[in-house]
């Protein structure tokens, strides 16, 4: 009895060893970081450039390091002639054409004769500057052209209420309701000008050919312009006898401004000296967004009472106020395609479960496209091809969906990302 006890109790050591055994060596196949293959490998996509990065293997035997590249369907190929030297942690390939796909995975190569090699990454370069607000870990961060990689996180101590991009300019506005006050901010996230300083500030938009910033005021219950002077703290001018606005979007090629409010109503100006040319009574819930159609010199607006709300299309030629559509659940943003007109409509769904959608409609209201099992909230419409930029918050990562509601590809997880700004130089 005591024999088969010491028996049993031996192998049970020996096996438990064995399953506890640590394996330190990144290359070893049983290494459960790695299985052996070269971690932290990442293909950064830039302008004109591909830009990498990886750890260096702290383990003897390293001779080197080469990068093999490849369009997606194609064998991978050396990149280069030449190894990176055994401590190398950082590289880039600019024989690259913007707005192509590459994939590019990292070899190791050992005084053994043996190599290890990482997982393949992707990269798309190419000139888009993309921005997003992030909610958990509040911030404005900008990712990589292709959308994939976080370039940089500027924290804050809460989360922004809206924001707004100059293009002409490359300059981001900021709104912050807590401290009242409104930033503007470079595309490398540093604070440019004075700080303005406003009542409960709530939406902003920019006019972005007189680079002139249009603020609402949710205590003062106005609307209110600065600039285009950055140092100048001073309003310029506002808006009042608007009820309680809630929504304010400025045309650039279209000068006009319309501020929609709590009431349900949508009021029309000229930019140059305000006077109201318009106004529409949608009777519909309060106002939750407005997009301009700049060409046809319309807009569309969306309202939300509890939660349902419709979609309206404004047009002050006839003053005609078209219903387009109702029972949309829970609309987070609109988005206008400046060349088409077409909408892109987040429709979020009840919060938390992934059951809404995003839609592309056309001046007709038909619609074009969908895509469905999402919680998206903000968009933006890319300049080089008409596609739309989405945040999802099922998903936790910013979206690239063509025009037919393909997804193209997604960012890396990140922290409740709920607005997105894309510019081209």
């Amino acid at each position: 009895m005591i024999r088969g006890t010491t028996l049993l109790l031996t192998a049970t050591l020996f096996l438990s060893g064995c399953m506890t055994r640590e394996r330190l060596n990144p290359l070893d196949p049983k290494n459960t970081a790695t299985q052996g293959g070269l971690a932290g490998f990442n293909a950064i996509a830039a302008d004109d450039v591909v830009e990498f990065r990886w750890r260096a293997l702290s383990v003897e035997g390293v001779v080197g390091y080469r990068v093999q590249r490849w369009r997606p369907g194609d064998t991978p190929q050396p990149l280069g002639l030449t190894d990176y030297k055994a401590d190398a942690s950082a590289g880039e390939d600019s024989a690259v054409v913007n707005d192509s796909t590459y994939v590019y995975r990292l070899i190791a190569h050992l005084a053994n004769g043996d190599s290890a090699v990482s997982p393949p990454d992707t990269a798309t370069p190419g000139v888009r500057r993309i921005f997003v607000l992030e909610a958990n870990v509040p911030s404005l961060s900008r990712l990589s052209p292709d959308g994939r990689d976080l370039l940089f996180e500027r924290t804050s101590d809460e989360s922004y209420v809206d924001l707004e991009l100059d293009r002409n300019r490359g300059l981001l506005w900021l709104v912050e309701e807590t401290d009242g006050l409104v930033l503007r901010k470079s595309e490398d996230g540093a604070t440019i000008g004075a700080v303005l300083s406003i009542g409960a500030p709530g939406d902003v938009s920019v006019s972005e050919n007189r680079g002139i910033g249009w603020v609402v005021s949710l205590s003062e219950q106005r609307v209110v312009s600065f600039g285009p002077d950055l140092n100048d703290p001073t309003p310029q001018r506002w808006i009042t006898a608007v009820g309680r606005p809630r929504v304010v979007e400025a045309g650039s090629l279209d000068p006009t401004v319309w501020v929609g409010n709590e009431e349900g109503v949508v009021y029309r100006f000229r930019s140059q000296d305000l006077f109201l040319t318009h106004q529409w009574t949608l009777g519909a819930g309060p106002i939750r967004a407005v997009a301009l159609d700049e060409s046809m010199g319309c807009a569309w607006v969306a309202t939300r009472l509890l939660d349902s709300g419709s979609l309206f299309y404004l047009n002050p030629t006839d003053s005609s106020a078209t219903l387009v559509r109702t029972n949309l659940s829970n609309t987070a943003d609109l988005a206008v395609d400046p060349q088409s007109g077409e909408l892109w409509l987040s429709e979020r769904g009840p919060s938390g479960f992934g059951v809404g959608r995003l839609s592309r409609i056309a001046r007709s209201g038909a619609t074009l496209a969908t895509v469905n099992a999402l919680e998206p909230y903000g968009l933006d419409i890319d300049p080089i091809d008409g596609s739309c930029w989405v945040t999802d918050l099922r998903s936790n990562r910013l979206l690239h969906v063509d025009r037919s509601g393909a997804i193209l590809q997604s960012s890396a997880p990140l922290q409740a990302p709920y607005a997105v700004r894309v510019a081209v130089p």
